[in-house]
């Protein structure tokens, strides 16, 4: 609990060091619409800071110690100053009170969950989340990472909550999720409050909480939440920016969009569509170009950097995407098309008759737009953005009351959803139109019909979103949570990997593991390598031809180990069991010449007849089996 009082501590330090520049340049905005501004703001500018200071060899500890350091001297700077002017708070009385009980309770369901140790659910989390920035940490740098495409992401988010896994390991990391949750409510509900008043401004706040993927992902180190908060600041701000007058808010839209390209590639598609709509409200309005200055270069100022370093270190400013268009380095043409095949595998397809499909299948097929098993519909309902978002929508277009920053919002969140059905029709995506659809909400569904459902529905969404994570997963990390078993029980009953993952670590020499089927290398305090063709070319499968190759060729990589995950989630069974039969680890002959014909076909199925080559002519020496059948084996090359 000291991880998370000390994350939510500097966070909140960096959102009051950050306020008088808001009072600066836009005085009038609502005291907690500020306070969450700031927050965010000052957390999307550590992350940035981080990176720029991390590239540099050594870098990171100066950031680690750099930042924390002018947090305190610019906050003694504004409490001699302005002491705390503005941060004033009064207890809500009746419905306004109940909408204080009902967000702090629902809060409490990602405090738990960042209490317990990730799992496999928390899937992104273990596998790159937190992972790549414990590789940066250990080297001392920001710099590339083999095998591990993900880390030429945009990582603004991860680079923030890097400060927190320095000293509080997974707990300190996944509290600055619960950072972004909070930030985002003070930002929500004090929009909505200067744009109708504290009882919509509560609805509203609830509205944020209730959406499934919202509160699941705050309790994680997925960093959706934080993509969708900041195009939201993007969206609403454009909005008054053009529609009001307010040249002011230019500033605040430009951060935001350049913050939410700093997030997530996915930052890209609200420039676009932003962009779109800002074009055609210019035009209309015959704005002068020139003050498109000032947002399109803060903008570019934070995503810039972002871009450079993938470009620099991959040869893709954008990698591994649009590796037709840039090329990139250990990338190919199959792995880009696997990986497009895989992003695409979400939904219904894209065919024009699937699109309303597509829409309403967020809420009938939820399980088709979320990890694991989406092509069959079995994906966890915590990704999902439940009703509340789309109905807001649908409610204020046929009941409410729609003026030009509701239209504008709306037109703009209807190109990204179209995007969204086009690319990946991944919901938790969707929080970049989600949560401005809350904000539009605010001012749609003011009338007294309209509010009425709308207050209905938030209120329905927030009962079954607490009640689905809480019986899915609350009540077990409350076991862990409380003590009431060890994190270590916990981690070795929910992650498969987490007993080989011990066992490795106490190996002796040099040591440098190639996973297979395993992507969570975080539990490693060694090198390690996702060996699985698809991640890489490093690893020259189209060239070997044999076992003895292929160890041949990994020991001049550096490899001395071999960790394979049997689990029958992974592989079927029976190619499992045949697999063990031609390794000689079970009673069977070797592949035949027709099965090594057919393998040979498909570097998914190649990996296999190598290691399993390797195994047989004794290039590959078991060091040890895991669990029953087996349901993991870990190797030692020989020579």
């Amino acid at each position: 609990m000291l991880e998370v009082a000390a994350a939510l501590g500097f966070a909140l330090v960096g959102s009051y060091a950050a306020m008088p520049w808001l009072d600066r340049w836009s005085p009038d905005l609502d005291p907690a619409e500020r306070l969450g501004l700031a927050g965010l703001l000052s957390l999307g500018l550590l992350g940035t800071v981080t990176l720029l200071l991390g590239l540099v060899p050594g870098g990171l500890k100066l950031a680690l110690i750099g930042w924390p350091l002018i947090l305190v001297l610019v906050s003694l700077n504004t409490a001699r100053r302005d002491g705390l002017r503005g941060l004033k708070f009064s207890w809500p009385r009746g419905w306004s009170a109940a909408g204080l009980v009902s967000c702090s309770v629902l809060a409490l369901i990602p405090l738990v969950a960042i209490l317990a140790p990730s799992d496999t659910r928390d899937w992104d989390t273990l596998a790159y989340h937190l992972a790549v920035p414990k590789l940066w940490l250990q080297a001392g740098q920001v710099g590339y990472v083999p095998g591990i495409h993900h880390s030429n992401f945009p990582f603004v988010a991860e680079l923030a909550a890097l400060h927190g896994l320095a000293w509080g390991g997974q707990t300190g990391a996944k509290a600055f999720s619960l950072a972004w949750l909070l930030f985002g409510a003070f930002f929500v509900f004090g929009h909505a409050r200067r744009r109708s008043s504290s009882g919509a401004a509560w609805v509203a706040t609830l509205a944020l909480f209730s959406i499934p993927v919202v509160l699941w992902e705050s309790g994680t180190a997925y960093i959706d939440v934080a993509h969708g908060l900041f195009a939201s600041v993007a969206i609403v701000f454009a909005a008054e920016w053009l529609l009001d007058g307010r040249a002011d808010r230019s500033w605040l839209a430009g951060a935001g969009l350049g913050l939410a390209m700093s997030t997530k590639h996915t930052g890209i598609q609200v420039a676009l569509a932003l962009g779109l709509a800002c074009t055609v409200v210019t035009l209309r309005a015959r704005i002068p170009v020139r003050q498109w200055a000032a947002p399109l270069v803060a903008s570019l100022l934070l995503a810039t950097p972002w871009w450079m370093k993938s470009w620099v270190m991959t040869g893709n400013p954008v990698y591994p995407f649009l590796f037709e268009v840039f090329d990139g380095r250990e990338w190919d043409v199959w792995r880009a098309a696997i990986y497009r095949e895989e992003q695409k595998s979400f939904g219904v397809g894209t065919g024009i008759l699937g699109l309303g499909h597509a829409v309403f299948g967020l809420s009938y097929q939820p399980g088709r737009y979320v990890n694991p098993g989406q092509h069959l519909g079995l994906g966890f309902p915590t990704g999902a953005i439940g009703m509340v978002p789309l109905l807001a929508a649908a409610i204020g277009v046929t009941v409410g009351r729609l003026n030009g920053r509701a239209k504008f919002v709306l037109a703009v969140c209807g190109l990204l959803l179209g995007l969204w059905f086009l690319l990946s029709q991944q919901s938790r995506y969707l929080t970049i139109v989600a949560i401005p659809l809350i904000l539009a909400s605010v001012e749609m569904n003011q009338s007294g019909n309209a509010r009425r459902v709308w207050q209905v529905i938030v209120v329905a969404q927030a009962a079954i979103t607490a009640t689905v994570l809480v019986l899915f997963q609350t009540l077990g990390q409350l076991q862990v949570a409380s003590g009431a078993i060890s994190r270590e029980d916990y981690q070795a009953r929910t992650v498969g990997f987490f007993v080989p993952s011990q066992a490795i670590n106490r190996l002796d020499g040099a040591v440098k593991v190639a996973l297979y089927d395993e992507v969570f290398g975080f539990f490693l305090d060694k090198p390690y390598f996702w060996a699985n063709p698809g991640h890489s070319t490093r690893i020259p499968y189209e060239r070997l031809e044999s076992g003895v190759a292929y160890a041949d060729s990994m020991l001049e990589l550096g490899f001395s180990h071999v960790y394979i995950n049997l689990d029958p989630s992974m592989i079927d069974r029976g190619f499992r069991d045949r697999w063990l039969e031609a390794s000689g680890l079970a009673v069977g002959a070797p592949y035949s010449d027709q099965e090594r014909q057919e393998m040979r076909q498909d570097l998914n199925l190649w990996w296999r007849y190598l290691t399993a080559d390797a195994v047989r002519s004794g290039r590959l020496v078991m060091v040890e089996p895991f669990g029953r059948g087996p349901r993991s084996l870990l190797f030692r090359f020989a020579r």
